[in-house]
């Protein structure tokens, strides 16, 4: 998490105590981490001195700000905050811890690889973090898998919430990791916190935006960037796929139980029509009605017992209408009822959705593959060439007693030839 920005922090005199405050800090979590090993007083002593020097921050803040600067303190306590838990972890430290977690959790040795981070990204910068979450996360392959292709992943929520961390959104972003293919997750503002349709879609160009001009310095293809989205993420991902201009237009998208159209369901009550004078996306925002030739090659995965996005009014209308203008597709249909929506990952639409990827090129060859032997890759030439050799040898053997076989008989049309001139 990048540290706050100071620009909007209080009088000169106040930061400059807390600079030194933080040096002094830092200076002593350091010997605390030496020394707490074999001194636990100390540590014990270090953690007081913490705790006071925390309460003394805040009487240093009200001595040394003017009324006009006490709005900022807010600012200010959170980079106390930061500079706290630096200080008493540390980079190197809470790496340890996990490295510690993950082994503990799991004895299994082909599971115990701490992959790398996944790095934050703020929207926008200057924005007001109480009223502009938007942000989105960065989930890298192994070097030894990447491929270089990248997909922004839009997890659903009815345009009400959007977490990056629920089931569509990270869990999505560590299959696509074993495919070789770079995540990008976006977390868009809500209608329910009273940002309207389409300030969804602004926050995916804008996310679009920044990862095409950072792909390079990513190691990845900025030619190769897609889209996936569940239920209200699906919209959001098949209206992007159709909408957006040339340069911000996916290259494929990936629709998983989506609402495509916008008055979904027209039958049963499990949730409420989208309805534009509430903040939703209207009509005319279905994306079965902005389907065109020039619309990207989709995958599409629907459950037919889904009581909030129909398969039969959502991805069935959206694959009738890519039929109709000759766009590529592949289509999943789920008709058991083990999965509901909102059920994320689950092999009966990923797994099919892997062979497409490879396919295209965007997915890395199956781990097994990878790992063969190479004597077992050319195991079928080599026994090839032995039957063809077999063969060759049938085919001589046969020549040669053809050969044989003629001598025979000349030699014997010879003898009977001169029998008579002996007998006589």
């Amino acid at each position: 998490t990048a540290m706050p920005s100071l620009d909007n922090a209080p009088g000169s005199l106040a930061l400059a105590l807390s600079l030194g405050f933080g040096a002094g800090l830092g200076l002593g979590t350091s010997l605390q981490l030496r020394s707490s090993r074999t001194n636990p007083s100390f540590a014990a002593w270090s953690a007081l001195s913490g705790a006071l020097g925390g309460l003394l921050w805040q009487v240093l803040l009200c001595c040394c700000t003017s009324k006009k600067e006490h709005d900022d303190r807010d600012h200010m306590s959170r980079i106390w905050q930061y500079m706290l838990l630096r200080g008493q972890h540390g980079h190197q430290d809470v790496e340890a811890l996990h490295v510690h977690e993950a082994s503990a959790a799991d004895d299994d040795d082909s599971r115990n690889t701490v992959p790398a981070r996944p790095v934050h990204y703020v929207l926008r910068r200057n924005a007001d973090p109480r009223i502009d979450q938007a942000m989105y996360v960065r989930y890298d392959p192994a070097a030894c898998l990447k491929t270089g292709a990248i997909f922004v992943v839009i997890p659903g929520g009815n345009y009400d919430e959007s977490d990056i961390y629920s089931d569509e959104g990270q869990s999505v972003a560590q299959w696509l990791l074993e495919l070789g293919i770079t995540a990008v997750v976006l977390q868009y503002r809500c209608v329910s916190k009273g940002h309207y349709w389409p300030a969804q879609y602004q926050d995916w160009q804008e996310c679009a935006r920044q990862v095409k001009a950072q792909a390079a310095s990513w190691g990845c293809d900025a030619s190769r960037v897609g889209i996936i989205g569940f239920s209200a993420g699906g919209h959001l991902a098949s209206y992007a796929a159709l909408t957006a201009s040339t340069e911000l237009r996916p290259d494929v998208q990936v629709l998983v139980y989506p609402a495509i159209d916008t008055r979904t369901p027209h039958e049963g009550d499990a949730i409420d029509p989208w309805y534009a004078d509430r903040g939703y996306p209207p009509k005319e925002a279905s994306s079965h009605l902005l389907v065109t030739a020039a619309a990207p090659p989709a995958f599409l995965a629907g459950i037919s017992s889904d009581e909030y996005c129909p398969a039969s009014e959502n991805t069935d209308v959206y694959a009738q209408e890519l039929t109709k203008h000759g766009v590529p597709f592949e289509y999943a249909l789920h008709t058991e009822e083990e999965h509901a929506h909102g059920c994320g990952v689950q092999d009966w639409w990923s797994k099919p959705c892997e062979d497409w990827l490879r396919k295209l090129g965007w997915a890395a060859q199956p781990e097994e593959a990878l790992l063969r032997p190479s004597g077992e890759l050319e195991l079928q030439p080599e026994t090839a060439a032995e039957e063809a050799a077999k063969e060759e040898v049938a085919e001589e053997e046969e020549e040669q007693d053809a050969v044989a076989t003629k001598k025979k008989k000349k030699r014997a049309k010879k003898k009977k030839q001169t029998l008579p001139e002996s007998t006589a």
